[in-house]
């Protein structure tokens, strides 16, 4: 699992903000025990799933959540949608194929279909890497803001 100096950090004061203890802060997200305190203790960066559990809670983005910028302001989707329809729309609005989009970034198509035949996410990686190549943030690619930066 990937991990983070500067998400540790961030988590980590995010945290000290609230009054409550691990273990309610953790049924509160939900999130496992183990999982809160591998972050808090390690930096260890969770799946995107609870990495988006974790920023709904604080109403925070994702990127300031990992560190990655000062801007705390979030502004939630009216119509939330899934990853995986932003994902099809970004494809259509930039006129490229799945395939095409794997291949760009050095990806296993295979991968691609899984997430939409398994409803799975990708890795954080992974979408900071199409974060990128879109020109989006996470919060819009991951279907909880509708802008784009």
């Amino acid at each position: 699992m990937p991990r983070s100096d500067e998400f540790q950090k961030r988590f980590n004061e995010l945290i000290d903000d609230f009054d409550y203890s691990r273990n309610e802060l953790s049924k509160l997200i939900p999130i496992s025990t183990s999982t809160l305190s591998n972050a808090l203790s390690y930096g260890i960066i969770p799946s995107v799933k609870i990495l988006m559990r974790v920023a709904d809670f604080f109403e925070l983005p994702i990127e300031y959540l990992l560190g990655k910028s000062n801007d705390n302001n979030f502004i939630k989707s009216s119509s939330p949608t899934s990853f995986q329809q932003r994902f099809n729309d970004l494809c259509n609005e930039k006129n490229v194929t799945h395939y095409r989009v794997a291949f760009n970034l050095g990806l296993n198509p295979s991968i691609i279909a899984k997430w939409f035949t398994k409803n799975y996410l990708p890795e954080i990686s992974i979408i900071e890497s199409l974060c990128n190549y879109f020109k989006v943030s996470p919060d819009y690619l991951l279907g909880r803001s509708d802008f784009k930066n």
